[in-house]
């Protein structure tokens, strides 16, 4: 317990010496976690990097980043067939800095990317049926997010993330969600 109690007390010490949020202010980030289908229990994985960048002292932000989703999805009589996606998410946010050094983050945005399903075999692995849609090819749609910065050191924050994926092309994936761990690096 007093292990814990120490690294707490340091945290907060290193917290209260960080920094604060400044006019073009650029950071980059990494995040890493779970990705569920809306019609599934079934957790696949999903990665972020991506670039941030502060706009003006009134807590408007905008980020870009590239994802990877690799998941499932429910096909015809109980078929569960893989599910990948990689693609470029726009969003640009507003940040709440009352509880600073905890910073709560709203993003809202499109994504665009590139969709492969079943390993990319037309026939379904249950009947050897064809597919009737594309199991290959482009995609979109919009995405927001609730995220929570904790300032670790000067230029280190932690990131905890809620993201949600509303796809508007893609008939196999229409709408997934994310939670999220992660690191973010401010650059100046």
């Amino acid at each position: 317990m007093k292990k814990v109690l120490f690294l707490f007390l340091v945290l907060v010490a290193f917290s209260l010496n960080a920094q604060g949020r400044r006019d073009k202010q650029s950071s980059i980030h990494a995040e890493y976690g779970y990705t569920f289908a809306k019609d599934s229990a079934k957790a696949g994985f999903m990665a972020k990097v991506g670039y941030g960048r502060v706009f003006g002292n009134k807590g408007l932000l905008g980020k870009a980043e590239v994802f990877y989703q690799n998941y499932e999805v429910s096909y015809l009589d109980n078929q569960i067939l893989p599910y990948n996606k990689f693609g470029l998410n726009i969003n640009a946010g507003y940040s709440l800095e009352a509880l600073y050094p905890v910073l709560i983050n709203v993003y809202a945005g499109g994504f665009a990317g590139y969709e492969t399903v079943n390993d990319g075999k037309d026939r379904d692995i249950k009947y050897n049926a064809l597919i009737p849609y594309k199991v290959k090819g482009f995609t979109y749609g919009i995405s927001g997010s609730v995220e929570a910065e904790i300032f670790l050191v000067r230029n280190l924050s932690l990131l905890l993330d809620y993201t949600q994926f509303y796809d508007l092309k893609s008939k196999f994936s229409k709408s997934n969600y994310g939670v999220f761990g992660g690191l973010k690096y401010t650059i100046n």
